[in-house]
């Protein structure tokens, strides 16, 4: 593959998540009575959780799902790769408060899932 090869994917997956997270969170946020299937596909999060956290969540992942989405494609057109790795750093907090407020085992999994997208971007700027 060619140099850069490695990172044009990257990118490509980063604007398909960013997609994913937009259409299915958009679905349950704005689909009526649609936010309890939002639980099937956020099992990461704790049994116990109230409506409101579960809408939090949701608008938070519609919301990062439309930052990736953005700085994905800006990052094709304008070489604005810091952009992305911004936006990954802000997920990776997002993922961090989340992990810390909820407590719960799924939770951190999802915070070192995230952490792991950042790492890779980096290796890939090596």
């Amino acid at each position: 593959m060619r140099k850069g090869g490695e990172m044009f994917i990257f990118k490509i997956i980063i604007v398909i998540f960013g997609l994913i997270e937009i259409m299915t969170n958009g679905y349950y946020l704005f689909g009526k009575n649609k936010i309890m299937k939002a639980k099937l596909q956020h099992r990461e999060l704790p049994e116990g959780i109230t409506i409101l956290q579960l809408k939090v969540k949701v608008m938070l992942m519609f919301l990062s799902g439309c930052l990736f989405l953005i700085t994905g494609i800006a990052s094709f057109f304008k070489e604005k790769e810091y952009l992305l790795f911004l936006s990954l750093i802000f997920f990776n907090l997002y993922a961090l408060c989340e992990a810390l407020y909820y407590r719960y085992w799924k939770v951190f999994g999802f915070f070192i899932v995230s952490a792991f997208m950042t790492l890779i971007y980096i290796f890939l700027r090596l």
